[in-house]
């Protein structure tokens, strides 16, 4: 099948060619700069590049006309005044180009978000976008995803350097469900024209609840091979804790500033339908680690 993939450059999209490749899909990838996807993709000779730009509709006239189904992983932009805007254009302009092709789904990726901030309804927003296509719809949202690279390992790495850990107190106290990469790779495959995904939302999520204290104290005990001390302070301001986390680890601003305001509200999935239709063996938290250490 012919399999038009957006975001390539991304975490997810990055990890998801291999797998599309492996089942045999010619995977066509919609890039902004062809010469930075070869550079950084080891895949690109396996791969059909186009030249696109969702932000500009014209430059989207060069997708073939055969796609069978379409992933929508586009990161999502850092929220600040005008770019939910401009994730709502792009959103409009990938379902205008889709709908002069033959495809039959689309799978976009999105993130468990029940408090509905800023950045919610931005990715709600988009997602009624993309609900208007002629193609069927599929939504994965997921909770924290874990794995090499991941931003949330970033998060893990860059907290426990130093010892004690000092984090905020309902930091500590707020539940997670975290999901390995891997897994997430194989719904996002499993999805793919599977009848029993059209026109739905599902939760994707790892096999176990755990506080992020939890989650420290674990990454410390597999990844630093040392137990962890964790100390809790009273809240701080979201603009402090955003700075503090930029300062101690790699993770840009506006990824810290989101990750602050997801912890503090539990992330975990409410909905299990998805392992019904596409059974796995899901990884713990302790098992994705481990292929990280």
């Amino acid at each position: 099948m012919k399999i038009l993939l957006t975001g390539a450059n991304g975490y997810i999209g990055a990890r998801l060619i291999p797998a599309l490749l492996e089942k045999g899909h010619h995977v066509v990838c919609l890039v902004r700069d062809p010469k930075l996807f070869e550079k950084q993709s080891t895949y690109a000779s396996q791969v059909t590049l186009v030249t696109g730009d969702l932000l500009r509709n014209r430059s989207l006239e060069a997708l073939p006309a055969d796609i069978d189904a379409a992933y929508y992983l586009v990161n999502a932009l850092p929220q600040t005044s005008g770019f939910a805007g401009l994730e709502a254009l792009s959103a409009e302009n990938f379902v205008q180009a889709i709908n002069q092709t033959t495809c039959k789904q689309i799978i976009s990726l999105s993130e468990i978000d029940d408090h509905l901030g800023e950045a919610g309804l931005s990715r709600l927003h988009v997602e009624e976008i993309l609900r208007q296509a002629d193609a069927a719809i599929t939504i994965l949202k997921s909770t924290m995803i874990v794995g090499h690279g991941s931003i949330a390992l970033e998060l893990m790495d860059g907290l426990t350097k130093k010892s004690p850990i000092i984090i905020a107190s309902n930091w500590a106290k707020a539940q997670e469900q975290p999901i390995a990469t891997c897994n997430v790779i194989e719904y996002l495959a499993g999805c793919l024209l599977n009848e029993a995904t059209f026109n739905s939302e599902f939760h994707i999520s790892g096999p176990e609840i755990l506080t992020f204290k939890q989650m420290l104290l674990t990454y410390g005990e597999v990844i630093r091979q040392r137990k962890v001390k964790i100390m809790t302070v009273p809240q701080v301001s979201a603009a402090l804790s955003s700075y503090w986390l930029n300062y101690l680890t790699p993770i840009s601003f506006s990824h810290a500033k989101t990750l602050v305001e997801n912890l503090k509200f539990d992330l975990v999935s409410r909905d299990n339908t998805i392992e019904r239709i596409i059974p796995l063996q899901l990884q713990s938290l302790k098992e994705a680690l481990l292929q990280c250490a």
